[in-house]
C-alpha cells in the first residue's frame, strides 16, 4: 500500500522517493520489506541511493571516500551500552551526570583504554551468570569473562553487539539467513533475519533494563552518601574543607572506575566523616550500587565483545583546547564547551587529556559536537541528500550501528 511504502521510505528526501521506488523490485530483500510493512529500509537500496545521489553531484562512489569529501573525520569512538540510530540532546548527560555531558555529545579517539585495576567479580548465581549460560557459553569462558570489565569506561561502552558475533542463537539465525539470500530464497532470508532481530532485540532489552538499574542505584547512592556527610551546618571555613575532601575522594566518574580496594577505602572515609549511624544507609545503597554495577559489567561484556561505535565526526571550527596532559575537570571541560557555543564553534577538541569514562589510564584527544545530524557511524551510507539527518546511519544499518552494517559494507564494496 502507499502507507507501507511512505513508511518504508519516510526518512528519505522527496528526490531521492522516486529513485527509491524504482529499486524496490532490483534489490535483494528490498520488495520482501516492503510486503511485510517494514520501516527499516534495506541496507543494499540505501548504498545504492547513496551512491547515484554522490554521482549526480560528483562525490566518490566508495562511501569512504566521498564521507571524507563530505568533511567527516573518521576515527572517533563513543560509548553507549547498546545500539542507537541517534543521538538525543533530551538524554544529553543521562549516564554520567556530569554538566559537561549535558551540552555536547562526547568522543574519545582511544577504542581501547581500560583501567588496568578494573577488576570484578559477579555472583555464580547472579542474573548476568545465568543469562550466559542460557546463551550457551561454557562455565570455563564465563569464568574468564567475570574477571575483567570494561564497562562505563568511555570508548569502550558502545555499540557492537553483533559485530562481535552476538549469541549463539542469533549467529544461527544470521548464518540461515545469509545461506538463504546466497540461494535466493527470499522468504526463508525475510524469515531468518526477523528472527536474528527478534533475538538482538530481546537481549539488547535486557541490556536495556539493566541500564535502567544502573542509572536509578547511582542516584539514590549519591543522593544518600550527599545526605549523610553534609548532614550538619559547619562555619564556613570548615564547609569548605569538607567539599575539599569529599572532591578529593569522589572525583567525576568514581563509582565506574573505583576498583574494589578503592570502593573498601572510600567506604572508611564515609564513615569517619559522617558518623557510623549517619553513614549506615549510604554505605548501603552503595553496596546496592555496587552490586548492580558488577551484573551490568558482565553482561555488557559479553554481549558487546570490546563495545566500540565507530564514528566520524563532521566539523569545520572546532575550539582546540590543549591540556598537556593535565587531569579531567569537569568543570573546566563544561566551561569550555560554553565558550565554544558561545564563540559559535561547531565543536571542541580536547588534546592530551583523559576520557572522563575511562579514569588515569592514558592520554587521549576527546572530541565534542552539539548536533547530532554531525555524528555518523563508520559504517553509514553518507549520502548527500541526507546530511542534515540525525540517523547515524544515514540509510545503511536495518538495526543499528553494529547489527549489520560491517556485512552491508563487506557485500557491496
Amino acid at each position: 500500500s502507499a502507507s507501507v511504502i511512505s513508511d518504508l521510505v519516510g526518512a528519505l528526501s522527496p528526490f531521492a522517493y522516486a529513485s527509491a521506488m524504482s529499486k524496490v523490485g532490483q534489490i535483494p530483500g528490498a520488495s520482501m520489506a516492503v510486503k511485510r510493512g517494514s520501516t527499516r529500509i534495506p541496507p543494499e537500496l540505501n548504498l545504492q541511493m547513496a551512491r547515484e545521489q554522490a554521482e549526480k553531484i560528483g562525490q566518490d562512489p566508495s562511501p569512504l571516500a566521498r564521507s571524507r569529501q563530505q568533511g567527516y573525520e573518521h576515527g572517533w569512538y563513543h560509548g553507549t551500552t547498546g545500539d542507537i540510530e541517534r543521538f538525543r540532546k533530551d538524554l544529553l548527560g543521562e549516564s554520567t551526570g556530569a554538566e559537561s555531558a549535558k551540552k555536547g555529545f562526547f568522543f574519545a579517539r582511544d577504542p581501547q583504554n581500560p583501567p588496568a585495576h578494573m577488576l570484578i567479580k559477579a555472583p555464580s548465581d547472579s542474573k548476568s551468570v545465568e543469562l550466559l549460560r542460557r546463551l550457551g557459553i561454557p562455565e570455563d569462558q564465563i569464568a574468564k569473562l567475570n574477571t575483567v570489565s570494561m564497562a562505563g569506561h568511555g570508548a569502550e561502552t558502545a555499540s557492537g553487539y553483533s559485530l562481535l558475533g552476538g549469541s549463539r542463537e542469533y549467529k544461527e539465525a544470521m548464518r540461515k539467513s545469509n545461506a538463504a539470500l546466497k540461494k535466493g530464497n527470499l522468504t526463508e532470508y525475510s524469515r531468518e533475519l526477523e528472527k536474528a532481530e527478534d533475538i538482538a532485540l530481546s537481549d539488547l532489552r535486557y541490556r536495556q533494563s539493566l541500564v535502567g538499574r544502573w542509572n536509578e542505584a547511582r542516584d539514590e547512592m549519591l543522593d544518600s552518601i550527599q545526605k549523610a556527610i553534609y548532614n550538619k551546618q559547619l562555619p564556613q571555613n570548615e564547609a569548605e574543607e569538607l567539599d575539599k575532601k569529599v572532591k578529593e575522594l569522589m572525583p567525576y566518574g568514581w563509582y565506574t572506575n573505583y576498583s574494589p580496594e578503592q570502593i573498601k577505602t572510600l567506604k572508611k572515609e564515609i564513615n569517619n566523616l559522617a558518623g557510623e549511624k549517619q553513614a549506615e544507609s549510604a554505605l548501603s545503597k552503595l553496596d546496592k550500587f555496587m552490586s548492580v554495577r558488577n551484573e551490568h559489567q558482565l553482561v555488557n561484556k559479553t554481549l558487546s565483545g570490546s563495545n566500540v561505535m565507530p564514528v566520524a565526526l563532521r566539523y569545520k571550527n572546532p575550539l582546540i583546547y590543549d591540556f598537556q596532559g593535565s587531569t579531567y575537570r569537569d568543570t573546566t571541560y563544561s566551561d569550555l564547551v560554553d565558550q565554544a557555543i558561545r564563540q559559535g564553534n561547531d565543536a571542541l577538541i580536547l588534546k592530551n587529556t583523559y576520557d572522563p569514562g575511562s579514569g588515569r589510564s592514558q592520554l587521549i584527544d576527546v572530541g565534542v559536537v552539539f548536533n547530532p545530524n554531525q555524528i555518523r557511524s563508520k559504517f553509514a551510507a553518507f549520502d548527500p541528500a541526507r546530511m542534515k539527518e540525525s540517523d547515524i546511519l544515514a540509510g545503511v544499518g536495518a538495526l543499528g550501528a553494529g547489527l549489520t552494517a560491517p556485512e552491508v559494507i563487506q557485500q557491496i564494496n
